[in-house]
Parts: C-alpha cells; structure tokens; sequence
C-alpha cells in the first residue's frame, strides 16, 4: 500500500526492479532518469561491485507534483542478483507497491531468470504478499542478443497463463522500458484508487513520469501503450463445427466460437466459446484468451503456422486452455488443448486430427 500522509497531502509509492544479476535492471533506471524530465525526478544513487553493478540498490526519487491535491511520488529501487544477497533483496522489498521483474532472454542465463522469479516469490511470501494481488509487470530483456530464447519459450516458464503484463525490452537503448515503467505505475494508481479513496489522474501522472505513450518529442500520448506481442495480436472471427477427442479416441462434437476485441487498456482480447456434447453429455465451455505469438508444425511434411492463444481467464485454477489459429489457408481454422479430468481434450475441425 502506498504511504500517505494526509497532513501534508503527500502519497509515496515504492517500485522494485527485480531479476537476474546483470539482467538489466539498473540499465532501466538509468533509461528512466535520462528521459523523466528533470524536473520531476531526483539523483540516482548506485553503489557497485566488481561482481555486480548493484551491491544494494539504486534509488530514484521521481516527485511528479500535486494530482488531486496530493503531491505524488515514485520511488524506484532495484535489487542485487546475486543469490548471497538475498538479505539485501528481502529488505528492498518491504513496503514495495509495484514490481518490475526484469528477465534475461539470453539462454545461458535462462535458469537464473527461472531462479530468480522464484527467490522472489519466497521473499514476497515472507510478507504476506504474492504476485496475485500485486501490481507486476514482466519484463523479457535483451532481446536483440543473438541468443535471445523465442518469447513462447520464456513465457512457457515465466508468465505460462499470460496472467501478467509483459514486454519485450532492450533495455540499453530504452525499448520496454517506457512501456515497462507505465504499466506498473498505472496498476499501483488504480489499486489505490480503489482501496484509499483517493482518486489520482493516471494519464497526467504518466504524463509527468514521461513514461506516456509518447516522449516530449512529440505525439498523443492519448493511447495507452500494449506489448510487442499484443501489437502483432490479429483480428480473429470463427465459427467452427468441432471434433473433441482424447487420447486419439473420437468422443464428441461441438461449435466453436472466437471474437475479438479491444479492451479498455487497447489490449486485443479473444472471446473462446465452445458448446459440444462428450459421450452424450452436453457441455459449454468459455474463455477469455490471450495472443502470445506464433508457431510452427510440420503437418503431413508441410510447415503450417499459427496464431498462438493463451488462457487468460481469472480464477480458473490450473485448467487453461491453449489455442491455435491456422494461417494462411483461406479459411481460418482452430484447434484447441483442453485440460479435462481424465486429460488432455483436444479440439480441431470436424473430421480432422490435431497436430498438437
């Protein structure tokens, strides 16, 4: 929870760059404090080390001025990577409001950004806290690196349900970083405008942090900024008379539905509708989907590609739905990875088997 100080009219928010050492996380603060204007933000302090460019934290005050009456701050933090330093990295996490989990794409440092999501997940534990209920944005950089891992396989281990908002980022010439940085702003804005009553202006805060959609260069800033991803997302309509099987056995059939649309962020979000009947019993499915990219299968010696969707849907436990939209061949076609009790469901246009 933000600090708020009713007496002098000030609200303090604490943002935590967490991640891998080397990772990238103090090359967003130094991004963030070249463009904020100088007006709005303070020094940033950095103490190093031979072995990693943060021994404690680098601290950037960004006073943005009164909104609604109350001067609003952001303070930005982040922490040491290295496993010896966990007692460091645990007392930069008290009393934060918003995380920003910088990952490596690098493949050889694959395992320290699996590692490190999950040091980070203890030590929020240990708080009473967790990424369910926190703002969190997700953060894949280095990705103009030559060893750059394909984003499926870094959201496959690091953000599987597409439940968190996530960007890809470079961070050394400041791609993502912008994008990065206003998400987790305006998720701490709007939780504490639900829980303390006090009603913020998300869009001038973010105009003053400089982190809008566009720099003082120029622009709208009007529009809110999305992921790569979600901007490669396509428009998609089907209606589909499916086949259902498991385990390769034929055990109904059904409609299939999907519609997209935008959301109130500008985010691409898909409608996921399914009516079937599975030996003889009638069932419904719905879900709320998300784009995360494209595949690619060898179906029958031809390379096919598809759109890629991931469930999205809150508080559906571990039964997500994966799926994917061919393309390219006139008239899309869907298939479906469904969960069931007894196992996997899969889903695909009457009359055919699914290659996944």
């Amino acid at each position: 929870m933000p600090s708020i100080n009713y007496a002098f009219k000030e609200i303090t928010c604490k943002i935590v760059y967490y991640g891998p050492g080397a990772g990238g996380k103090t090359t967003n603060l130094h991004y963030v404090h070249g463009n904020v204007p100088s007006k709005h933000r303070g020094d940033l302090v950095s103490l190093a080390t031979e072995q990693d460019r943060t021994l404690f934290f680098d601290f950037l005050p960004l006073d943005i001025g009164d909104v609604k009456g109350f001067k609003t701050k952001f303070q930005l933090y982040t922490v040491p990577g290295q496993v010896y330093y966990n007692a460091t990295r645990k007392l930069v996490l008290r009393g934060v409001d918003g995380i920003v989990f910088v990952a490596d794409s690098q493949a050889s440092r694959f395992q320290d950004s699996i590692d490190s999501l999950r040091n980070l997940e203890e030590n929020l534990r240990d708080y009473g806290l967790d990424l369910e209920t926190i703002p969190f944005v997700m953060q894949y950089n280095k990705r103009d690196l030559p060893d750059a891992l394909p984003l499926d396989q870094l959201r496959a281990a690091l953000n599987p349900d597409g439940k968190y908002p996530d960007y890809e980022a470079v961070a050394t010439d400041g791609t993502g970083c912008r994008e990065s940085l206003r998400d987790v702003a305006g998720q701490i804005l709007k939780k504490l405008n639900a829980t303390a009553n006090i009603v913020s202006d998300e869009q001038v805060v973010q105009e003053r942090l400089g982190v809008a959609a566009t720099s003082e260069a120029g622009g709208s800033g009007s529009q809110p900024a999305v992921s790569q991803a979600d901007q490669r997302a396509p428009q998609l309509g089907i209606q589909q008379e499916s086949g259902f099987s498991w385990n390769g056995i034929k055990m109904g059939s059904g409609e299939v539905l999907l519609d997209s649309r935008r959301n109130d962020r500008g985010e691409m979000e898909y409608d996921l509708s399914a009516k079937y009947k599975v030996v003889g019993m009638s069932k419904s499915l719905t879900r709320l989907m998300r784009y995360v990219g494209e595949d690619k299968q060898i179906v029958d010696g031809v390379e096919r590609t598809y759109h890629v969707l991931r469930d999205a849907t809150p508080n559906v436990g571990s039964k997500r739905v994966a799926a994917y939209v061919e393309k390219g061949q006139g008239m899309d076609r869907i298939y479906m990875v469904y969960p069931s009790v007894a196992g996997e469901m899969k889903v695909g246009p009457a009359g055919e088997s699914s290659p996944f």
